[in-house]
């Protein structure tokens, strides 16, 4: 490490704990840590993450044309539904400002999104997220040559010209996934879905589940699977028909990671939604486990539980010591900071060296990977109770990581589901 760097990062350890100090009497004005911390640490093409929705109803709102609509009146139709949903979402006003050490996310009068049209793909395919973002940008306020967009979405339009698929990337600086699920939410709700959809099962994608290019690091794969959930569901219902207190289905998953030798010496950090507080918006804090070490405890299962409830309960509260560090880091200069940032990334204690996010509401998830740290990739499940045509439920698990490190992850992960 150059000795600047050095410096930086025993500034920025030896300032936290007084900042620390200083929020806590109430002598500082708290700022978001977590916000600030992404501008620093996920200004990469790679710290994006993808979300998805299906068999949209393009024409929900006006009576469609006489005849099959042709692609160009469904794309103008849906590039101006987009436009005026959108105008609507507060939390979609935001476009990120690219500045030389640190980028920052700022409020907009309207929305910052490209759109993009692709061809429709039938079977499998159709649930592979797409490899190009660009678009034409449909930013109707805020145009700022130094800013980035918040959003990029890809439309593949069905043939009939009556349904679309929309897939939306994100900026994780500017917004997280389950506010952006939320939207995604809302408009499905407002548009209508045609029909119901139907997930391919994990033997119909398996064509599909190689290793890919993981776009902004070329040195990295991204990996898509889905797979089938319901021995962890039926698992899961058992114990907790047992258990002191309910194990959520992010803790179940991490329980049965935990089980196979590629995951047990690993520290993971998984996501937690934070509400938004006084004067902070929604964030997201992290909780770092190690499942396994409970594994040979006398009711090892119900202590894990009891401890990443625990966890996860001072993190919606922000006031577990990561979130108090991550909010006094806030206040050291920038250098300082993104010295300490990529510090504690690089280890296993503050973020895990395994990455584990869940957003049990989407659909496909594609998961986010920073630009230092969590040497051992990043897992982002959607919904696992996605239904298949044979009847099955399954989830699609999306990994960035290493090629060679995540390779096996999901056959690892289904063999520790199927032992159920």
């Amino acid at each position: 490490m150059p000795i600047n760097d050095r410096l930086a990062l025993a500034a920025g350890i030896g300032l936290v704990l007084p900042n620390r100090l200083l929020l806590q009497c109430g002598l500082r004005r708290r700022l978001d840590g977590w916000r600030v911390a992404t501008g620093m640490v996920l200004r990469g093409e790679a710290a994006t993450f993808v979300l998805s929705a299906f068999s949209i109803d393009i024409w929900s709102d006006a009576q469609p044309p006489p005849t099959l609509p042709d692609p160009q009146q469904a794309r103008a139709h849906i590039a101006e539904r987009l436009a005026t949903f959108l105008s609507g979402e507060k939390e979609a006003h935001v476009h990120v400002r690219r500045e030389p050490r640190s980028d920052r996310a700022q409020r907009c009068d309207g929305p910052a999104y490209t759109v993009r049209f692709e061809r429709w793909l039938d079977g499998a395919a159709r649930f592979v997220r797409p490899d190009c973002w660009t678009g034409d940008d449909c930013t109707r306020t805020c145009k700022d040559n130094a800013a980035d967009v918040l959003l990029n979405i890809v439309c593949r339009v069905r043939p009939d010209g009556v349904t679309a698929d929309l897939w939306l990337r994100a900026n994780h600086i500017g917004i997280d996934g389950v506010p952006l699920q939320d939207i995604i939410t809302r408009l499905q709700a407002a548009w209508g879905v045609v029909a119901a959809v139907t997930y391919p099962t994990p033997e119909e994608f398996a064509p599909h589940a190689s290793p890919r290019a993981c776009a902004g690091r070329p040195e990295l794969a991204e990996i898509q699977a889905f797979i089938d959930f319901s021995p962890l569901l039926a698992w899961r219902q058992r114990e907790n028909a047992r258990l002191p207190e309910a194990m959520p289905i992010a803790a179940a998953i991490l329980w049965r990671l935990a089980r196979h030798p590629t995951f047990a010496p690993l520290r993971i950090g998984t996501t937690v939604e934070m509400p938004a507080m006084a004067d902070l918006g929604r964030g997201v804090g992290v909780v770092v486990v190690q499942p396994a070490k409970y594994a040979d405890r006398r009711d090892g299962l119900a202590h894990f539980v009891r401890d990443y409830n625990d966890q996860a309960k001072l993190t919606k509260r922000r006031r577990s010591g990561g979130c108090q560090t991550l909010d006094a880091a806030a206040r050291l200069p920038a250098r300082c900071e993104i010295a300490l940032l990529r510090h504690a990334l690089r280890g296993d204690a503050a973020f895990g060296s395994l990455g584990f996010t869940m957003i049990r509401d989407g659909k496909i998830f594609g998961a986010p990977l920073g630009d230092v740290g969590h040497p051992h990739g990043f897992i982002a499940i959607g919904s696992v109770a996605l239904p298949t045509p044979d009847g099955r439920r399954v989830g699609c698990v999306t990994v960035k990581g290493p090629p060679q490190r995540i390779a096996g992850y999901p056959d690892a992960l289904r063999q520790m589901i199927s032992a159920c």
